[in-house]
């Protein structure tokens, strides 16, 4: 195999990904392979790391880290010969469970080794790339308040918190959507919009999605009362969602979605924009390690 880079977000998963590199590290030593590697500094470091190592002619570059780590480096491979690795050392490693990339370091190395790369779907939102899934409502608001609970609380409890505030706050939205010549008007608390499966950190939100088919999948859920939601909440987790009346599954690969209420959109994890948006198919644009 040709000489792998890695580029390391040692902060990951809670310094998880670091103590996990060196054990990557040990096992490519005594195969005597040959590597090298970065560790990123700063948000945004990845995405510059991967630009340089492509323009100096490196063929696989492979993310260390979580989601948030993948997404920076696979901005800089898109429409290249270079080919993303992934050792999902993260959190969450929501885009590692659709492309069934183990977080077990050994076996997470021997899919690097195997050498066998596909061509990836990516998604655009307004102008900004994802490679997971996008979209906006209560896993939004979610977010934000965990945020804000993180000032004073740590490990699970600001993300509980948050669940709790926004089950309290449960927006409704009123969307306008645009899907290859129609359009049609719904009340909805969230909107999906993926090329992978689980977001929020082990959310089945697009349980039948292949990253691989040149097609978005999308999930509404329709406007519910608390208690319904709750009630539903199990199923999402799980993935057992897409055949309930509560539910609009389809697949597209343009999709132009407005909202009078302010939403941000998530991006793979990441808050940014607001709406409208339009998301946009990259088909096959990223070369990925995969089984």
């Amino acid at each position: 195999m040709e000489r792998l880079y890695f580029i390391v977000n040692p902060t990951a998963g809670a310094e998880r990904a670091g103590d996990a590199f060196c054990e990557v590290r040990a096992m490519l030593d005594e195969m005597n392979m040959d590597y090298s590697f970065d560790y990123t500094q700063y948000k945004g470091h990845a995405t510059e790391l991967a630009v340089d190592a492509v323009k100096r002619g490196e063929k696989y570059i492979v993310s260390v880290g979580g989601d948030g780590t993948l997404n920076e480096v696979a901005q800089g491979l898109v429409h290249t010969d270079s080919v993303l690795g992934v050792l999902p050392f993260g959190t969450g490693n929501d885009l590692a469970k659709a492309l069934k990339i183990p977080t077990d370091p050994r076996e997470a190395l021997t899919i690097l080794l195997l050498e066998s790369p596909r061509a990836m779907d990516v998604g655009i939102a307004n102008d900004r790339m994802f490679f997971n899934v996008s979209g906006f409502g209560f896993d939004v608001d979610v977010l934000i308040a965990t945020d804000k609970y993180k000032k004073r609380f740590r490990g699970m409890v600001p993300y509980l918190m948050g669940i709790a505030h926004s089950l309290a706050h449960l927006r409704t939205l009123h969307l306008t959507i645009k899907d290859d010549g129609r359009v049609w008007d719904r009340e909805a608390l969230i909107i999906a919009v993926g090329i992978g499966t689980h977001f929020g950190g082990g959310m089945n939100v697009l349980p039948m999605s292949d990253p691989f088919d040149g097609l978005f999948d999308v999930c509404i859920v329709k406007k519910l009362g608390i208690l319904r939601f709750l009630r539903l909440l199990p199923l999402f987790i799980k993935g057992r969602h897409a055949g309930l009346k509560e539910v609009e599954y389809f697949r597209t690969d343009h999709l132009e979605v407005s909202c009078p209420e302010h939403s941000l959109i998530n991006y793979d994890g990441e808050l940014s924009s607001d709406t409208p948006v339009t998301f946009r198919l990259l088909p096959g644009a990223l070369n990925i390690l995969v089984k």
